[in-house]
């Protein structure tokens, strides 16, 4: 099956309980800067775009009207946890200490499962899940090749 392209993500909208806070931790903690409001007429929401101008990337939060008083749980149906992407593995370093320096608690760098990278693990405000991470591209690289191999020797030659 041909599947349409995709170039990359553009933005996650994260529903938060207060505005201002999460607001002020996105921009302090992780870097970005406030780009647009909005309030839909009848959303029953406050949208605040935030963008990481290094990275185009874009966090939308929402508060809404009437909030729900619970945290985030990533063992309800829907989001687990977000990750952002660092160009390089030495990249986490800096950002670990970035983290610290602004008085965000995190896990530090950890190699994560399946040599799939090496990544830091953090909370939002809300107890929204984040991850910084560096991709192992090579690992993922072998297991598409490996795929590939897979799905041409099952398939019959034809001559």
């Amino acid at each position: 099956m041909n599947v349409p392209m995709l170039n990359g993500g553009t933005h996650i909208n994260l529903t938060v309980r207060d505005l201002e806070r999460s607001t002020e931790w996105y921009c302090r903690a992780l870097g970005f800067t406030v780009v647009r409001d909005a309030r839909p007429v009848e959303s029953g929401f406050h949208f605040r775009t935030l963008l990481h101008t290094k990275a185009l990337t874009s966090v939308v939060l929402g508060q809404a009207d009437n909030p729900d008083p619970e945290p985030f749980n990533e063992n309800r149906v829907g989001l687990h946890h977000l990750a952002f992407h660092v160009p390089e593995r030495e990249d986490l370093a800096a950002w670990a200490e970035h983290l610290t320096a602004a008085g965000v608690q995190h896990d530090g760098v950890q190699k994560l499962f399946l040599e799939a990278g090496f990544g830091i693990w953090l909370r939002d405000p809300d107890n929204i899940w984040l991850e910084l991470y560096w991709l192992n591209a090579e690992f993922f690289m072998q297991q598409m090749r490996a795929r590939v191999r897979e799905r041409r020797a099952a398939t019959p030659a034809t001559v």
